[in-house]
């Protein structure tokens, strides 16, 4: 109930005799407040209903948000064919649950683990000399001036990051990071252009500490996504805003989630240590503590695919820019907070 790979009910669920010998003992055993307490489910269900809950809790609630642990049926895209758990497991669990017969008398109202993380990296991203992004933003400034700055002013290139994605001279969605690819590639003076016909990686070092920079240039401009008006070109970005939307709200994986079940439903809920947000790509690229190291908000979608166990998209899949398109548009008018520190 507390494996990550397994069953992980204690993302989203507070397990009482677990979280009274084990919570507090690292940032990683913090129990989630996304679904109900388990306090009492021992003395609320039968075997035989805690079982059916498990195995497929469609049965009961078609449209609850916990995952079928016993059946991959009507599951998009889930990453295995085995399911989560197997019989033998589902006993277990069921077994558990049944002894969780006692109601919490009262809870207390304290600081939880997840506020003071929450501040303590507000602290080192306020701080210029312990923010390890420096590194990044110090880089991506001297590649600019080196590479960038005959060719481009700045002030018109940063005026541009809130409009990305965008569509290309060809029709085709493009990021940031996918542009800075395109330029890089049309230097022929630089040290990393590459002779094939792909982009570089989004998290390719180079490409991530230029838009590093730039982000970083552009903090506090709002994102602004324009409709296109010329009626050909409108209909390719309405169509890949449209495809956006549906992955949005699509559940996916395993877990059987959407994106908005919890950017939009669960917002200040947790799972584990993790605080569910809106969701607004606001703060990219991102330095996660978990990754130690800057990722892309590419890096950071494919790990919501891997975080519902689906089929992650490779890099640069459509669906991916797609995604980031409905969700810039979702941001729109909202200030960029430059590149941030997060979990």
């Amino acid at each position: 109930m507390a494996d990550r790979n397994t069953g992980n009910c204690v993302s989203c669920h507070e397990i009482p005799a677990w979280k009274d010998s084990t919570q507090s003992a690292n940032r990683l055993t913090l129990q989630g407040n996304f679904g109900p307490s388990l306090h009492g489910v021992g003395s609320r269900y039968n075997k035989e209903q805690l079982r059916q809950w498990i195995v497929d809790a469609r049965v009961i609630h078609p449209n609850t948000l916990m995952p079928p642990y016993g059946t991959n049926e009507r599951l998009n895209l889930p990453a295995r064919q085995e399911n989560l758990l197997t019989h033998k497991q589902i006993d277990a669990v069921v077994d558990t649950l049944t002894t969780f017969t006692q109601t919490p008398v009262s809870t207390k109202d304290e600081k939880t683990s997840e506020v003071l993380t929450a501040s303590g990296l507000a602290q080192l991203q306020s701080a210029n000399a312990m923010n390890p992004i420096g590194l990044w933003i110090d880089e991506g400034k001297r590649k600019w001036e080196k590479d960038c700055n005959a060719c481009h002013a700045l002030e018109k290139v940063v005026k541009a990051v809130p409009n990305f994605p965008k569509l290309d001279a060809s029709q085709k969605l493009i990021n940031l990071e996918d542009q800075i690819s395109v330029c890089r590639k049309r230097d022929a003076n630089s040290p990393t252009a590459s002779a094939s016909g792909q982009f570089f990686s989004n998290d390719d070092n180079s490409t991530l500490e230029l838009s590093t920079f730039l982000n970083d240039a552009a903090r506090q401009l709002t994102i602004h996504i324009a409709t296109l008006t010329n009626p050909s070109h409108a209909a390719i970005w309405k169509q890949n805003l449209t495809e956006g939307e549906k992955l949005f709200k699509t559940r996916l994986g395993h877990m059987n989630l959407s994106c908005q079940q919890c950017h939009d439903g669960k917002v200040g809920a947790s799972m584990r240590a993790q605080k569910i947000t809106a969701g607004h790509p606001t703060g990219f690229p991102a330095y996660r503590i978990s990754w130690q190291g800057l990722g892309s908000i590419e890096r950071r979608i494919r790990a919501c695919y891997s975080g519902v166990q689906a089929q992650v998209p490779a890099p640069q899949d459509i669906r991916l820019r797609q995604l980031e398109l409905y969700l810039k548009t979702r941001a729109q008018g909202l200030p960029l907070e430059g590149p941030s520190i997060r979990q």
